[in-house]
């Protein structure tokens, strides 16, 4: 093989690689709405009052979970994991004091949801609910972070007063 074959081998090798790289669309990231589709369970959820203090409103460690599917359908289920058992062992015969506590310490939503890429919220359309006066309500979050395996959202203006922070992890 004669030197100006050589040569130009290596030109055409080397065009083709820079043609190859060029040609390639660097990845793009997920979109927030793509990234949040999963099953998510709660880690944490912390309302921040008005006067600075902390509040754990579902105890340090919340049972629950939040779904969100592609098609845009979402349900969330959030208890304490302390709620005490009903003595009469039958939800329909609860004293006064267990329904309050259950109230207290529990929420479920489902309905549909919208997320907006530009400034990361996320607003749920509430379609049914344990708490009725957020029945019919959108409720916009702001997504504050999420990776694959973590995602946080703050609630501006929640019902309980204040700010509510949460943490959830992906579901194993």
């Amino acid at each position: 093989m004669t030197r100006t074959v050589r040569l130009a081998l290596i030109a055409l090798v080397g065009a083709a690689l820079t043609v190859g790289i060029a040609g390639r669309a660097p990845a793009r990231a997920a979109s927030l709405k793509q990234q949040i589709v999963g099953t998510w369970v709660n880690v944490s959820v912390e309302m921040v009052k008005g006067d600075g203090s902390r509040v754990q409103t579902f105890g340090d460690k919340p049972n629950g979970v939040a779904v969100f599917e592609r098609n845009g359908h979402f349900v969330t289920v959030l208890t304490r994991s302390d709620l005490p058992k009903y003595a009469s062992n039958n939800r329909l015969t609860g004293t006064a004091e267990e329904n309050q506590t259950t109230v207290r310490g529990s929420l479920s939503q489902f309905g549909t949801y919208t997320v907006n890429e530009a400034d990361h919220s996320l607003t749920l359309h509430v379609l049914g609910s344990s708490y009725p006066n957020i029945v019919g309500v959108e409720r916009r979050f702001i997504v504050t972070s999420v990776t694959k395996n973590e995602l946080k959202w703050t609630v501006p203006a929640a019902t309980s007063g204040g700010t509510v922070n949460v943490i959830l992890k992906r579901a194993p």
